[in-house]
Order: structure tokens, then sequence, then C-alpha cells
């Protein structure tokens, strides 16, 4: 028996013992996903002889070579809905959360939908690491070249894994625009027309509220800085192949390459899903069309950009669409954050910071190459190489990745706090153009080995350590600010926008820099010859940022899209309804709150259920923090009453402790909201009292 069927039979019949093999720690990806879906090679379709759908196309048996281009179709089907457990033992506000759902029109549950399948980002831009043979990326295009049809009316039963749900099905589809070549590539079955493959995932029918729902059980940290998974960001986590894990205890050196590092987690995701959301099977199936001309025009029209200006260059171009994406967020940080050491906070304590998304799309025609890095070691050591050996990016202990420095700076305002955002991992993470010029598939697809490849962007998501500008001194007592966030690219010119210049052997040539590395080594840069294309280094943005008044962040801010975040868990539309309020330290606090009409009218038809959140104050910033569910006090539901008297509610939290000398606890805040975000409660008030 060969060592690779092996490890095959012991991954799909003892599943939590194939983490023991080689094989399963260095590649974990190949055998969870095994584990998951089993082998997933030989459940494939055959080549089809009619490959008509959907568009009446000649079938051709072979790639014509000289096709200017291909397309791959690519279709699913699935279920998206509303979960409703939680509002079992409210009838009231269940009947009406049940009726404004069965009256919403296809808009908001394509919006819906659109949330579900943006969780298949991590599974399909990562493809490469769940398998041994070469498979790379399959990347779908953006939202705007998709096409959902919801099919009939929504229902309500408990089908869907025993959970009490409104859902609706749905058909996806959508096409992949790229170079002849490309295909078969990304995945070798579909190197000829006809050609078939079908990709499943698992995706939660709800696909809000994950992480508030199953905790960790369905995020991947594989690659990133720890820790990096947020709430609001699942799309860029979500793993349906990630397993119970033992406790995460690395050495110097080792980076995390598994699913769960900040935390233990205890449960796989799919069990979670069944358990605390509910589950749906999605089998993505794409088929290899015959090249047509006019189907391959309409595509490229949507492409974002349809072709590039700088076909022998690289140019990595900032997009707006991420400085656009910004939470404000209050967080607290020790003497000991790594992001004190870097540095990106002004200071320990109680720090706002406005996270935002960045984005560049290399927009020219050749690979931005930066190189290997690093390569892992059996024992999981990240041991430097060539990049790395020429200072250009070091080594972070605390983070335990590497930093490249030089990425861009980001300012908010005229702000003097500048931060100069540390990259850690410059890789292709989306594919934004879809056309001829874009290859599917990506080199770059771990941080061992980094660059960009033509038509994809890079993205570094709001969470990560550091991907924010701290805001915490500017005065927005007495109302909000507004300013301009800006963002500058490349300013040091150490990635070569443009051509690089090999040697004789084809290797990268080193060029000293005036910068010098932590050991007070000099910086090189690889050689590049920019003159080609000039503008490349003039792709810097800015984009209109919004600061609200102290106490408030992206927990208050309105939900969006509208409608969509329904329940007590979410982390928008929340109000600020008292800032500082005391209680002793360490010490349980009990409040009793009730509702009440505001108009004294007695009508109880009229009161709405709300949520009561409590969070830590900050005594040096005299404000709440406007805390997340993740991080709350305590986060109770108070009922709208159907009959007899209003009842009384017992919010019960430990009274935040002492944390520093100028933080010695003993204060808290109240936030609070509808439990549906576009039901009306303009007649609820909440009166709570010790």
């Amino acid at each position: 028996m060969s060592c690779e069927l092996l490890v095959f039979l012991i991954c799909t019949l003892y599943g939590p013992l194939v983490l023991a093999f080689e094989d399963c720690f260095r590649s974990p990806g190949i055998c969870r996903l095994r584990q998951t879906h089993g082998d997933v090679n030989a459940v494939q379709p055959q080549v089809v002889d009619n490959v008509d759908k959907p568009d009446p196309l000649e079938s051709k048996p072979l790639v014509r070579k000289k096709d200017p281009g291909s397309i791959v179709y690519v279709e699913a089907t699935s279920t998206v809905g509303v979960n409703l457990d939680e509002f079992a033992k409210d009838q009231v506000t269940l009947k009406r959360i049940v009726s404004k759902l069965k009256s919403k029109g296809n808009k908001f549950w394509i919006n819906r939908a659109i949330q579900q399948l943006s969780q298949t980002i991590n599974r399909f831009i990562f493809r490469t690491t769940y398998y041994t043979e070469p498979k790379y990326q399959l990347a779908l295009p953006p939202v705007n070249q998709w096409k959902i049809k919801i099919k009939g009316k929504p229902k309500r039963d408990h089908s869907i894994d025993a959970h009490d749900f409104v859902y609706v099905h749905y058909t996806w589809s959508t096409h992949l625009l790229s170079d002849v070549n490309s295909p078969g590539i990304s995945e070798p079955r579909l190197e000829n027309i006809g050609g078939q493959w079908i990709e499943p995932i698992v995706l939660p029918v709800d696909p809000y509220n994950i992480i508030q729902r199953t905790g960790y059980a369905c995020m991947s940290e594989n690659n990133f800085p720890v820790p990096s998974v947020h709430p609001e960001q699942t799309k860029w986590f979500y793993d349906d192949t990630c397993k119970s894990e033992p406790p995460f205890n690395p050495t110097p050196l080792e980076g995390c390459v598994r699913c769960h590092c900040s935390r233990t987690v205890n449960i796989d995701c799919i069990t979670a899903l069944k358990q605390h959301i509910g589950s749906v099977n999605v089998s993505f199936h794409f088929t290899r069309l015959a090249w047509n001309r006019v189907l391959a025009d309409q595509i490229r029209k949507k492409s974002d950009p349809p072709s590039t200006q700088h076909p022998s260059d690289t140019d990595q171009k900032m997009l707006i669409s991420g400085l656009a994406s910004t939470l404000v967020q209050y967080k607290y940080f020790d003497n000991a954050s790594c992001e004190l050491k870097e540095p990106c906070i002004g200071g320990t304590g109680w720090r706002r910071l406005l996270l935002f998304d960045s984005s560049d799309e290399n927009i020219g025609g050749v690979n931005l190459i930066i190189g290997q890095i690093y390569i892992i070691l059996d024992n999981g050591t990240q041991q430097p190489n060539v990049v790395a050996n020429h200072g250009l990016y070091q080594y972070d202990p605390c983070h335990r990745h590497y930093h490249f420095k030089y990425y861009g700076t980001f300012t908010f305002g005229n702000s003097k706090f500048q931060n100069a955002k540390r990259g850690f991992c410059i890789q292709s993470t989306g594919r934004q153009a879809n056309a001829e010029w874009s290859p599917l598939w990506s080199p770059f697809y771990n941080c061992t080995y980094q660059g960009n490849s033509a038509g994809w962007t890079d993205t570094y998501q709001a969470g990560i350590p550091c991907q924010w500008i701290d805001v915490t001194n500017y005065n927005t007592k007495a109302s909000a600010v507004h300013d301009s966030l800006k963002a500058n690219m490349n300013p040091d010119k150490m990635l070569c926008e443009g051509k690089l210049v090999l040697d004789s052997a084809g290797q990268q040539i080193w060029v000293a820099t005036k910068f010098r590395a932590v050991d007070n080594q000099t910086v090189y840069k690889p050689k590049c010859i920019i003159g080609t294309n000039p503008s490349t280094l003039k792709n810097n943005v800015d984009e209109d940022g919004l600061l609200p008044r102290d106490g408030n962040g992206y927990v208050t801010a309105k939900c969006a899209p509208a409608g969509q975040h329904i329940g007590s868990q979410r982390n928008c539309g929340f109000t600020m309804k008292s800032s500082v309020g005391n209680c002793t330290p360490g010490k349980q606090t009990v409040l009793r709150c009730s509702l009440q009409s505001k108009s004294n009218t007695g009508n109880r038809q009229a009161l709405v259920s709300q949520v009561v959140r409590i969070c830590e104050s900050s005594a040096v910033l005299h404000t709440g923090t406007a805390c997340d569910y993740d991080t709350s006090l305590a986060n109770v539901v108070l009922p709208a009453p159907s009959k007899g008297p209003i009842q009384t509610t017992t919010v019960k939290f430990t009274c935040p402790n002492y944390r520093d000398p100028k933080e010695k606890g003993g204060l808290y805040s109240m936030y609070t909201a509808p439990i549906m975000e576009n039901i009306a409660d303009g007649n609820t008030n909440i009166v709570c009292h010790l």
C-alpha cells in the first residue's frame, strides 16, 4: 500500500487522528477537505457533449489554441434565510418578524444571498492548499457580474437542521473570462471545451452573526497575524473544513498555519452550523464553454478595468472601495501589546481606532513579483529566504510573521499620527478584472512567495492588527468630524511598479537603499525600470471619512444593507443610552429594566422588544466603548408584552475590574436597540435602575 493511499484512508476513516501525520501537519487543508467532503476528485462529472448552456455555443472537444481567450460558466443552487430560534419565547416579536420577512421582495433575499456566497472567498482563493495535485484559484468575479434568481415565495418551517427559518431557494450564475490556458491550470478538468468541475462548500443558511452564534468554529486564521478575525469580516476567514484543534502553543518562529490560533475551538465548523445556525450543501458547477466573441464582449464590458493600459508593466492602484469600508472601534491595549511596539497606536489604554480596508489592484499586464520571503520547516519554523535576507521583509516575533514596512502610509485629516502600514503578506486575494489579460490563477496564494498577478487585488481587511489609524485624540465630544482618509501606496518605491531588472541567470538584482533594518543592516530593494510607465507611482487616493461623537462606533452606525441585521446579536443600529455608570469593580451588578410607552397611552401593542447591551466605560476618555456582542458585559432582550403587566427584566453583569492606574474599573455604559432594525419603535422607552 502506498504512503499516499495510507494517508488518505487515515484522513477519511480516522478524522481527528490525521493531525498526527506529517502530511497533515504541513498541509492541514488537504486533510480537512477529505474529512469534510471525501475525495472530491472521485465524484466529478465526465466531459459533457453539449456545452450550449447558458448560451447556444458550438461544442468543441478540445481547446483551440488560437482562441483569444477562455470562458467558464459557473452555477449553483442554494437556500438562504433568517434563523428565528432566538425569538421562540417572544411570540409578539416572532409574529412581527415573520410577517415582515414573508412580505420582503426579491431584493432583500438577493442581498442575503450575496452575503452567503461571499463566505466562499477563502475556499476559492486559497484553493491550492486543499489539494495534493496541482490546482489553483477559481476566484469568483465581483458581485456586479453575478446573476441571482429567487425561486418562489418565502417559506417558514423547521426543515433546516430542525431550526425555525423563513427561507427561499435561489439559483446563482456567473462567467469567468480569461486567457486560453488559465482554466486548465486552475483546474485540470477545465483544460478542454466541455470540461467540468464541481466544488462542494457547506454554507450557513443564515449568513449573518456567524461568529456570534458559532464562535471561531468556522474561522480559519491560517497565514494571518493573530488576532485578525473580525465579526464583520467573516467572508475572509470562513472555512467549512475547519475542525476541532488542540491549543496553539507555537515556538518563537512559528506562525499560524492552521484554522485556530487565537482561540481554542472544540467543535468542527459543520457541526457548529447544524447546531446553532442551519447549513446548506452547495455545489459550485464549473463548465468550460467554447469561445464566443459576443459573450466575451458582454463579460469584459463589466470588468474593472476591461483592459490594461500598461501591458508590459506592473501597476498597483489603490482602490477607493477599500477606504470607503470604515469601522470605528474602541480597543484596550496594555504595555505588552504588539501594536505598541509597531507602533500603530498612540499609547496604552483605551484607544479609538478608524479601521478600514486597503485594496490594491495590479492594473498592469505583468505580475508584481516580490519573491520568496521565507520557507516553512518541518517543525513549523519560518526560515528567512532571499527577500528577507536582503532586509526588505523583517520578522516580527510579536505578531509571528514577516513585516514589509514600506507598503504605504495612511492619514486621517491633519492628524499628526501617521500610520505607516506594515504589509504582512502581499498576495493575490481577489480577481477584480474579468478579462483575457487577467489569469484565473496566481502563484501568489500564500505568504512564503509573495506578489500580485495582473488584474488581481491584494486586500488588507479591517480587523488585521494595525489596519487602522489611531484617532483617539480627535475632539468629538460635541459633534462628529468629517475629514479625508488618505492613502499613499508604495511611497518609498520599494516595490517594483514597472519592469524588474534581472541578471544573466534570471535572478533579481538588489540595490542598496537609505533604510536600515532592525539589526541596523542595509535594506535592499529589487532593481526596477519605471520609466516605461511613470504614472504607476501616482495612484494615491483619498476618501471622506466620519468620526462619530464620543462613545459611538460601528456598533452604533446604521446597519447595511438595510433590514438584513436581525436579532440581539447584531453589531449595528445601537444607540448609546448612558455613557458612564458606576459599579463596584469585580462585583456582580444587577439592573432591573422594563419597557414603557413614551406616549403614556399604555398601548402595549405599540411596544417593541429591545436589546440592552452593557459595555465597559473608560475613565480617561469619559465615555462608553461601543462594544460588540462578543466583548459585551451583558446582552439582554427586553421582550414586548402580549398581555398582562409589563414585566421587569434582570440584567446581570460583572463590573469592570482594575486595568491600570488610570483605568481602575467600576465604570459601565448602556447601549440599546430594537430587536429588528426596521421595526418602528418610536413609542418604546427603556427604564433601568439598580
